[in-house]
């Protein structure tokens, strides 16, 4: 019998406190856990296929999170995407709720809200 196959959710963020922190909730909700602090490290990984989840957060440098949602909708990548952000400005929640994205959490964020966001997107198919 083969192993069963651990739903694997994808943080990005540049803020290495908030991926450890995200990761660690991902982890003890018995799910797999991978970090990236930009979403080019992510785009340049191969996780991307095999993502079910992602964590991202909106304001980054580079390539912020709502660019990587188009980028992967480009390549013809739809992951759930739950976007998290330090400042949720009008503008940012415009540009969350033009794109794809299942939900916008404000940091710090609540471990409570954002498993049962997970669970909503592992839900997606």
């Amino acid at each position: 019998m083969p192993p069963l196959s651990i739903e694997l959710v994808s943080i990005v963020d540049d803020d290495p406190f908030v991926r450890t922190a995200t990761s660690s909730l991902v982890r003890s909700l018995g799910l797999e856990a991978r970090e990236f602090a930009s979403a080019s490290a992510f785009l340049a990984s191969d996780i991307a296929a095999r993502t079910r989840c992602l964590v991202c957060d909106v304001q980054m440098p580079a390539m912020d999170g709502v660019e990587l949602l188009e980028q992967l909708l480009g390549q013809g990548i739809r992951i759930p995407t739950l976007f998290i952000t330090a400042f949720a400005s009008n503008r940012v929640r415009e540009r969350v709720r033009a794109s794809t994205a299942l939900c916008l959490l404000e940091k710090p964020i609540d471990a409570c809200e954002l498993e049962t966001w997970i669970g909503h997107a592992l839900k997606q198919d």
